[in-house]
């Protein structure tokens, strides 16, 4: 069962509720399974259009505020998770709308394809994070959610088409690849801290603690 971090007996069960006692984690924006299903009619578009790209699965679609990384349970426990707790739990709940697609990387060099959000709501809470547990590089928060991502390795054909694609993309938009408009939203009434649990070469995330708010 998923503990909230408002429960003073989280700290008792630690190093059960990880699967190691130096787990990958991030905080993160999770979503309802019918938010989920309904960004995969987007994501089904940027297929037709793109090469070479790992696909996210749905159950995978999440929004990641910060990501910790490699952590000991110890300084979780008595820095990381109380300190969540203080700056989210009890904070007002939000609308979290996306509207529009959006890609990292450069032309020649596809990196990222995804959603771009907003919510001033998650803007406050993120700043507030991130000024707490600073990036090594830091840089201005920027809600998305990663709908696929680049190989490392693409044939010379895939990625002359990628930049075909997006070359287009920035002279006229990506309407002009066929892609649908975006318009879809969700009301937001937690974070949470994810784990991500590697089995074999696949990834998937499992909810750790949860962080409520009103």
């Amino acid at each position: 069962m998923l503990e909230s971090a408002l429960n003073p007996t989280w700290e008792l069960r630690m190093e059960s509720r990880f699967s190691s006692d130096n787990p990958r984690v991030f905080l993160a924006v999770p979503f309802s399974e019918s938010f989920q299903q309904g960004i995969l009619g987007y994501q089904a578009a940027l297929k037709a259009r793109f090469k070479a790209m790992h696909w996210i699965p749905a159950e995978n679609f999440h929004l990641t505020v910060k990501f910790f990384g490699e952590t000991q349970l110890a300084k979780l426990e008595g820095r990381i998770l109380p300190r969540l707790e203080q700056l989210i739990s009890g904070k007002p709940s939000f609308e979290l709308c996306f509207a529009r697609y959006g890609w990292f990387g450069s032309p020649r060099q596809l990196r990222v394809l995804h959603l771009e959000g907003e919510a001033p709501g998650l803007m406050e809470l993120a700043e507030a994070v991130l000024k707490e547990f600073p990036d090594e590089r830091p840089r201005p928060f920027k809600a998305h959610l990663t709908l696929g991502k680049g190989l490392k390795r693409m044939e010379p054909e895939d990625i002359a088409a990628n930049e075909e694609a997006l070359r287009e993309w920035q002279r006229s938009g990506p309407a002009a690849l066929g892609l649908p408009g975006v318009d879809i939203c969700e009301r937001i009434t937690r974070l949470v801290l994810m784990e991500s649990v590697f089995t074999g070469r696949a990834v998937h995330y499992e909810e750790r603690v949860e962080f409520s708010l009103k």
